[in-house]
């Protein structure tokens, strides 16, 4: 059973001023919700009812339908929602595949034959790394494609590459505990231990993840800066760590710098 005040917000079809006859309520409701993740990171239940005006139920049952299709996802420790992949997913598929994703494959591509290893390009979303673009390597035990994924930043090549480019304010801001999930032994547990490795990360110009996001994974990534210095993503190499000797690693960096500088020259 619902409420009357559920009832009234999911059936409300009426013309209102300034919307147009013909709109079905609940989607509209839906749709307002999702562009509130315009101007906001997170929202949270008592947020969303107070700015769309709707009460607190019609709220939670529409954020967890949208959580139901992955549209959000609820992070664990504050309650509060943020996109999800599913929303992440169609955002790809739309439009020019954001600035670098539309003039990045080619060089992808590039740096997949140079090093034989399966490469990827990724964005950060609050202490996450998103991947958006991936050539995968043709050897038969490689690292497959990571598209659509989010992974830990600090425990991945090109998240640490692109949290190495924030104040580190901003880096305290993202882990406000000081304390970091480790999805594997190798993963760094607190913000003392991930500073560490950001400044090695800027002293030598690149990441590395070693079996840290995915145990038998070695990654080493780049950041991708536009002609403004800004840090538009980063791209990795992968390989599995039995392939990851101290040759491989140094080679590998120097053609996964190389190829991100030659991307950053091409957009704006």
């Amino acid at each position: 059973m619902i409420s009357v005040d559920e009832a009234r917000d999911l059936t409300n079809d009426e013309a209102q001023p300034g919307r147009p006859a013909g709109l079905i309520g609940a989607v509209d409701n839906v749709l307002r919700l999702l562009r509130l993740f315009e101007d906001h990171e997170m929202v949270r239940v008592n947020q969303v009812s107070r700015d769309m005006g709707l009460s607190r139920s019609t709220v939670h049952r529409m954020l967890v339908t949208l959580a139901h299709h992955r549209f959000v996802e609820q992070e664990p420790l504050s309650r509060a929602y943020r996109p999800g992949p599913a929303l992440i997913e169609i955002g790809l598929s739309v439009v020019g595949r954001i600035d670098v994703r539309a003039v990045s494959h080619d060089a992808l591509t590039r740096l997949r034959d140079e090093t034989g290893e399966t490469v990827h390009l990724a964005h950060l979303r609050g202490p996450e790394a998103v991947y958006v673009d991936s050539v995968e390597s043709a050897h038969a035990m490689r690292t497959g494609s990571r598209v659509g994924w989010t992974l830990p930043a600090h425990t991945t090549a090109a998240g640490k590459a692109l949290l190495a480019e924030l104040p580190d304010a901003e880096l305290t801001t993202l882990y406000p505990s000081g304390e970091l999930a480790a999805p594997t032994p190798r993963a760094v547990t607190t913000i003392g231990q991930l500073r560490v490795q950001l400044e090695e990360t800027r002293r030598r110009g690149y990441a590395t993840n070693n079996a840290e996001s995915e145990d038998d994974v070695y990654a080493v990534a780049a950041v991708v800066r536009d002609k403004q210095g800004r840090a538009r993503g980063a791209i990795s190499t992968t390989a599995p760590r039995s392939r990851a000797g101290d040759a491989w690693v140094t080679a590998t960096a120097e053609a996964v710098m190389r190829v991100a500088r030659e991307l950053g020259d091409r957009i704006g």
